[in-house]
């Protein structure tokens, strides 16, 4: 009985640690810019950095631009939006957690 109990706890706290991208990309940007680049242009070179840096993600369309999404284990990381509005890209950059912050904010400030 105590295992199933302990079990149920342990299923139950990696479901809530889990996030989605909705619930990263609501947290307050790690990095904002802007740039004179076409989203599409600026999201291949931030994807192209990220590549080889190892860097796990995927990259979806979204209105007015892309999302550089990348996950682990348990669920979103860092969720990168770059769209084009009035011929102005702007870029913002969330992440869930902390440790990886700079590997990946940087390739996305130097591609501005």
């Amino acid at each position: 009985m105590k295992v199933r109990f302990a079990l149920s706890l342990t299923v139950l706290a990696a479901l809530t640690a889990c996030a989605n991208v909705k619930d990263v990309r609501q947290r307050d940007p790690v990095f904002y810019g802007a740039t004179q680049r076409t989203a599409e242009d600026y999201t291949t070179c931030v994807a192209d950095a990220w590549k080889n840096q190892g860097v796990n993600f995927k990259q979806n369309a979204v209105r007015n631009g892309f999302e550089l999404v990348q996950e682990d284990s348990l669920g979103v990381e860092a969720v990168l939006t770059t769209t084009t509005w009035k011929g102005k890209t702007e870029a913002r950059l969330s992440t869930r957690i902390a440790r990886r912050d700079q590997t990946i904010i940087e390739p996305a400030n130097l591609c501005l």
